[in-house]
């Protein structure tokens, strides 16, 4: 305790089960394949997405893998007002 008069309360007022899966799973190597075939690179692997909730509910429910491919840019501005995406990775997500 520092012994601060400041005070602060704090509730979770939204929540849902953490998402994980494994980047062994054959989808997550298809999917390396084809990024690598259209960009030319290897994936590099992050871990992103594990908090929508949809994702977990999807597996669960389906009893199958779930494979989340990213195609937005770092500067796409995601959530925000002015969010964006570049054409040509919309065009290169479907190749």
């Amino acid at each position: 305790e520092l012994g601060s008069p400041n005070a602060m309360t704090v509730e979770m007022i939204h929540g849902a089960k953490a998402w994980l899966s494994s980047p062994k799973h054959p989808n997550y190597e298809a999917a390396a394949k084809a990024i690598e075939r259209v960009y030319g690179d290897k994936p590099d692997y992050t871990r992103e997405g594990g908090s929508i909730p949809i994702t977990s509910f999807i597996e669960d429910a389906t009893e199958m893998n779930v494979c989340l491919l990213p195609v937005g840019a770092c500067d796409d501005m995601a959530h925000s007002t002015n969010e964006k995406y570049n054409k040509s990775n919309l065009i290169n997500a479907i190749k």
